[in-house]
């Protein structure tokens, strides 16, 4: 059997694995909070209605996976099991590519297979959201490309990279801008150490990678942000000053990420003898690229150099907050570089502890799945089932937390007209999703980290008005003491809760109003009805 054919049977077997393996999140989702995912199910929803992010609802990433996710709905149904399904996709996806890289790398098939499969099993998820997924198929794609650029220096892997660096943009701009940093950085490296000549070809494609973002990026972004005050900006893209909600210094962030990596190391016997099989094939990768300086060398070098530099680029974002979740953007990277030391540190060993490394890999592999699937299959039962007609999916939340959204939902789709809208707040945009309604304002959030001024107060009391809305939701996050949230009428937007406290009562309640409100536990929900003296 050739090489060739080799790898593509474990290509194809990386496929159908990556099936299985994600066969049981399908319909599964281990905790949905009715902000972060409702913003994201809501854009969907409406963006596949002709809305606008930024310019018709807020919106604080890029503008393409709302559409992605809308185009997922008009294939599969409007529920989350097509969101899901969606998302599953891009990690399945997102796998083949790094099987790709991997041998791109000259990992032994069955060894990338395998690594495939810790991708999938072990894989940095971000549970705020639907958005980020987006991001990580497209930075192992543009790894992929980077590293075959490394071993055949043909501009149309660079050309591909800067496609993937200009989408990425248009999901998150500032991993965008990082990956055009870091595509250019390594053809810079690679040009240098491998003396490659700078051709016209090459003077073009780095013309294109200069006019990308202004040409292709940045009208998209002019578009759809045209005419919105500078508040609506900042609250669209909270990057700077008082608007970004974590500030925490970058050595204390670099502290927080040493610890991490420690836990990981000793949380059990077997990441402890993970770690300990990594550095000892680290450290042969190192003695046999370093001793043999052959030209067959030099594409392994740049990779594993810059998959170092690409892990720490990536890092930005977690290195100025220190919340922890968006480390999950640097993961890819440090996945690709323990299974590329492992492959060629275990080369020259005798075939039988290769044999041995490798089935003690897949085992472990093997024993992941079972116990996830096992914890999943756990959670699939009547009392975890959201079964409104838009959800339909098993939850890891706690069972009061779904029948709180059962019961809200139940009764505003009893108590509404077709043609009524509810305004919904501080933060839960899941209602409007589950029961098929839009927001009657363009702001869906509001907390005191939005800053919201008085302007935008009496623009949002104003479509209530224009838009005869006789309903609000209010949950039991309009008071919390976390950090960056408030009390409503209080601390943030008095004027609006001034506005709901004459103008509505209280109708029905559901949930918890006792205990301190979560980002998706201890949930509690008023409804509230405009009451008749100035009912519109």
């Amino acid at each position: 059997m050739t090489p060739e054919s080799k790898n593509q049977i474990f290509f194809f077997l990386t496929f159908f694995a990556g099936l299985l393996v994600l066969s049981p999140l399908i319909d599964y989702q281990s905790v949905m909070a009715t902000g972060d995912h409702g913003r994201d199910l809501y854009a969907a929803q409406v963006s596949l209605k002709g809305h606008l992010p930024y310019r018709d609802y807020w919106w604080v990433y890029g503008p393409l996976m709302p559409y992605y996710y809308g185009l997922c709905f008009k294939i599969l149904g409007v529920h989350i099991p097509a969101v899901l399904t969606g998302k599953a996709l891009l990690a399945l996806v997102s796998s083949l590519f790094v099987y790709l890289a991997l041998t791109a790398a000259l990992v032994p098939a069955g060894l990338a297979f395998i690594g495939a499969m810790w991708f999938l099993l072990f894989f940095p998820e971000f549970f705020i959201t639907y958005n980020h997924v987006g991001g990580t198929v497209l930075l192992s794609a543009l790894t992929y490309l980077t590293i075959q650029y490394f071993r055949q220096p043909k501009t149309i892997f660079l050309y591909l990279g800067l496609l993937c660096a200009v989408v990425l943009a248009l999901v998150k701009i500032n991993f965008g801008l990082a990956a055009l940093l870091m595509l250019l950085a390594a053809v810079i490296g690679a040009d240098f150490f491998c003396k490659n000549k700078i051709t016209r070809e090459k003077l073009i494609f780095y013309a294109a990678a200069a006019l990308a973002f202004p040409l292709l990026v940045m009208p998209v972004y002019f578009f759809l942000l045209k005419g919105l005050p500078t508040y609506a900006l900042r609250q669209c893209f909270p990057y700077v000053g008082a608007y970004t909600l974590h500030h925490t210094p970058v050595m204390e962030s670099a502290g927080a990420l040493f610890q991490s990596i420690l836990r990981t190391i000793t949380a059990n016997p077997i990441s402890f003898f993970m770690a300990i099989v990594v550095i000892l094939c680290g450290a042969r990768t190192a003695r046999m690229l370093l001793t043999k300086k052959t030209k067959e060398n030099i594409p392994v070098i740049l990779t594993i150099v810059f998959l170092v530099f690409f892990y720490i680029i990536n890092l930005h974002e977690f290195l100025a907050s220190g919340v922890t979740y968006r480390l999950a953007w640097s993961k890819p990277f440090s996945h690709l570089l323990m299974f590329i030391v492992l492959g060629i540190g275990a080369q020259g060993l005798k075939k039988w502890i290769r044999v041995l490394l490798y089935a003690t890999l897949a085992l472990i592999g093997a024993i992941q799945f079972l116990n996830a699937n096992s914890s999943i299959q756990a959670f699939k039962d009547p009392f975890h089932y959201l079964g409104v007609e838009r959800a339909k999916v098993f939850l890891g939340n706690d069972p009061a937390w779904i029948n709180t959204v059962t019961r809200t939902v139940a009764y505003l789709k009893t108590n509404l007209k077709d043609d009524e809208l509810f305004f919904a707040l501080p933060y839960d945009a899941l209602y409007y999703f589950l029961t098929d309604k839009a927001s009657p304002t363009r702001q869906i959030i509001f907390f005191d980290h939005e800053f919201i001024p008085p302007e935008q107060e009496k623009a949002t009391i104003a479509d209530l008005e224009d838009r005869r809305v006789n309903w609000v939701l209010l949950s039991s996050r309009q008071n919390s003491r976390e950090f960056g949230l408030g009390t409503l009428g209080k601390t943030y937007c008095p004027l609006l809760g001034a506005y709901i406290a004459e103008n509505f009562e209280t109708v029905a309640q559901f949930g918890d109003w006792v205990n301190e409100p979560g980002w998706a536990w201890n949930h509690g929900t008023k409804i509230l009805k405009r009451k008749q003296r100035g009912a519109l």
